[in-house]
């Protein structure tokens, strides 16, 4: 996690997207690097989807932006990446699916006319994407032929709920 220390650096203001003073949200659980003190490694610092305030930003290794944002609901102050945060004022979508987590498509895809899944088919999610400008998510999945493609959210549905289906469903929340 972040030290005061980390936040002696000028920065160039066209860089940041947040001031000190910005409402962001989490876009992701955040857990305890070891770095937290008094609490267990892996131990959860603040819930995807929870809202902060920016209290200052700063360079960690010279190429990533830091932001030192104070959650009022647990009253922690936690160093995060631009990559982790969003504005709040965004409306607030969270993520259904985690990598390597089963779905199943709401739609059929094609790739210049030609099929490549049908509706129903059961997929694999690779890796959740979320757009940072937007709020809005996308996933890279992997089909049956071994293509991966990016589809919007409202492409997958949560999988059929058969023996099966639980038995491969990734338990993301135990991560």
């Amino acid at each position: 996690m972040a030290t005061p220390a980390m936040f002696d650096t000028i920065i160039d203001s066209e860089v940041h997207r947040f001031a000190a003073g910005s409402e962001v949200r989490v876009v992701r659980d955040v857990r305890n690097d070891g770095s937290f003190y008094g609490l267990e490694k892996g131990e959860l610092l603040v819930e995807e989807g929870a809202v902060g305030m920016v209290r200052s930003f700063g360079w960690f290794l010279q190429e990533q932006i830091i932001y030192e944002v104070f959650f009022p609901h647990n009253g922690r102050q936690i160093g995060l990446r631009d990559v982790e945060v969003i504005d709040a004022a965004l409306p607030w979508q969270p993520c259904r699916f985690r990598s390597l987590d089963m779905a199943q498509l709401a739609l059929s895809l094609s790739i210049d006319g030609d099929l490549v899944a049908q509706k129903g088919a059961r997929v694999q999610v690779q890796w959740p994407q979320r757009d940072l400008d937007s709020g809005s998510i996308s996933y890279d999945i992997l089909l049956d032929n071994n293509m991966q493609v990016t589809v919007p959210d409202r492409a997958l549905l949560q999988p059929d709920s058969t023996a099966e289906d639980l038995r491969w469903r990734r338990k993301s929340n135990a991560i």
